[in-house]
């Protein structure tokens, strides 16, 4: 996703695992100023929704009791921006903002004028949908964008709005991603909060409405209001990271906020380096220079050297700068192993092995030792008592050869298995057939299937089913090798006619042709008995027009 900038937007999945790690980098002290707001908030709600729902005389205090939730829901919103403003600061890894009581006032009084609208406007984009995404998105950049300083309502919703349109793929496939995570955590803590009750029945042997009840307490709409609340309380965090994620990347399309982030780390490693080797250079010169002025100038300027050696190399060998070097090839040992590659490939296998039994080895005893103690013999209180290492050895081994053989058999039933299913395929794809069916053509079997026929037929004596067999044998193969074009429409005339046409260079073929094609309707269509000469005659004719046309298959 690429924008009109040049800049690529960061994915949806990318924007919430960014998220959940901005969630991390800010801490308790983040979370501790959202949970400030929203739980009161969250608390009052339900107190206001049980009581209601509930109380025969809730109509008389109506009025200031929804005064009080707008209180807390004002409230609430002021916290949030904190929240918001602290994960901000967090990106542009700067201290978080202050808030003085002259700016709460002002952020208060611009998130009641603006977010109240949003529990009107909320709800008819979502019935709506196609909006959703952009007022979402909108609603939660009033929440990010709200600076320090004073701002205007008017330049506010601007700017929100602006930083909402930008990137609907990812705003709409992130809506897409929290909804799914959202309902996993309401689903979770449905069952969370109805085991509970369950659990402490079974235990304690607490009775409670809810295990009373029992599965109607599900439908209790102070309960569903209750994880409702719950599941805010768990996921919004992740909303307001990830939206205030999307207004900095958003708004560093223009300022390249993102890309100083990303290179501070670097630039403050880098100066701490350059500050560490300006005082060891300062530390070192003043060395250097007194040596010089001695006679041994020489050695105390190869002294230098090698103290500098020294610390490049100390500092090169830091796990940071360890991914820069190459890798280093293990010089070669003196003794060698002379064994060849066949014998170190068995002593490769033969270790694991090894070590394998060796571990069963020690499961065994493990096993022998609890057994023992479970079942105590009384010839332990003497020292003796039964020994149950070597029948759980027996009984190891035995179940280990059990299933050698078991895979064995497995393996021999497939092998076995694996070629006869080949044949049933080949033998599925080419049905039986019914040699005197007249709607028979010689396309619906290969040549060889139906000289095949032809033979079992002739086994069986019935020389005027192996006649017909036969020809539909030879007009296969002169459709495999294209001198006719085999069809059920096409009678007899038609592939002689075809064959005039096209092997006129060919008269033997034509003439072989002619013969079997009158012995074949003398026999099937005018019920002239089929004598054995007849079949051989028909046989040699079939293996010359075979001859012939096998050098143009």
């Amino acid at each position: 996703m690429t924008t009109r900038q040049g800049r690529t937007a960061p994915g949806a999945l990318d924007l919430t695992e960014a998220a959940v790690r901005l969630l991390r980098q800010t801490g308790a002290a983040g979370l501790a100023e959202y949970y400030i707001g929203t739980l009161p908030f969250l608390l009052g709600l339900l107190f206001f929704w049980a009581d209601m729902s509930r109380n025969p005389y809730a109509d008389h205090y109506l009025a200031p009791a929804a005064g009080g939730m707008a209180l807390l829901f004002i409230w609430m919103k002021v916290w949030q921006v904190r929240f918001c403003r602290r994960l901000w600061s967090a990106l542009h890894d700067s201290a978080p903002e202050p808030w003085p009581w002259q700016r709460c006032w002002r952020t208060a009084l611009r998130q009641a004028a603006v977010q109240a609208t949003g529990l009107v406007v909320l709800p008819i984009a979502a019935l709506i949908v196609l909006p959703m995404a952009w007022v979402y998105a909108f609603y939660q950049n009033l929440t990010v964008l709200d600076a320090p300083g004073t701002r205007p309502v008017k330049a506010l919703t601007g700017e929100a709005w602006q930083q909402a349109v930008p990137w609907p793929g990812q705003n709409h496939l992130l809506l897409t991603l929290i909804s799914v995570f959202g309902l996993m955590v309401l689903l979770n803590l449905i069952m969370a909060l109805m085991l509970l009750p369950y659990l402490g029945k079974w235990l304690l042997d607490i009775e409670t409405p809810f295990t009373i009840s029992g599965l109607r307490a599900m439908t209790n709409t102070t309960f569903l209001t209750a994880v409702c609340a719950l599941t805010y309380a768990c996921i919004d965090p992740l909303i307001k990271a990830a939206y205030t994620l999307r207004c900095f990347h958003t708004s560093a399309l223009n300022s390249g906020a993102d890309l100083h982030a990303a290179i501070k780390p670097f630039l403050k490693t880098t100066a701490l380096l350059v500050l560490w080797g300006a005082m060891a250079v300062a530390v070192s010169l003043p060395q250097a220079g007194a040596a010089a002025d001695g006679p041994t100038a020489g050695a105390a300027q190869e002294a230098y050297a090698r103290q500098l050696d020294e610390t490049i190399d100390r500092v090169l060998q830091e796990r940071r700068f360890a991914w820069r070097l190459p890798r280093e090839k293990p010089a070669a040992a003196a003794d060698e192993d002379p064994q060849g590659w066949i014998a170190r490939a068995f002593r490769w296998l033969a270790d694991p092995i090894a070590e394998g039994l060796a571990a069963v080895d020690r499961w065994m005893e493990a096993i022998a030792d609890w057994l023992g103690r479970r079942f105590p013999q009384p010839e332990q209180r003497t020292g003796g008592g039964r020994d149950w290492r070597p029948l759980i050895r027996l009984l190891f081994y035995l179940t280990g050869a059990l299933l050698l053989v078991l895979l064995l058999l497995g393996m021999r039933r497939w092998w076995m298995t694996r070629r006869p299913a080949d044949h049933t395929a080949a033998a599925l794809l080419e049905p039986r057939v019914d040699i005197h069916d007249e709607t028979l053509t010689a396309g619906d079997l290969p040549s060889d299937r139906w000289h095949m026929l032809a033979r079992q037929l002739m086994a069986r004596n019935d020389l005027r089913a192996a006649l017909r067999a036969l020809y539909l044998s030879m007009l296969a193969q002169l459709g495999d090798s294209g001198h006719v074009a085999i069809a059920r429409f096409k009678s007899n005339r038609d592939y002689r006619d075809e064959l005039v046409r096209r092997a006129h260079a060919e008269p033997e073929l034509l003439a072989c042709f002619t013969r079997c094609m009158t012995a074949f309707e003398r026999a099937w269509y005018g019920m002239h008995p089929v004598a054995e000469t007849q079949l051989s005659d028909f046989i040699t004719d079939q293996e010359r027009i075979a001859a012939l046309v096998q050098p143009t298959a």
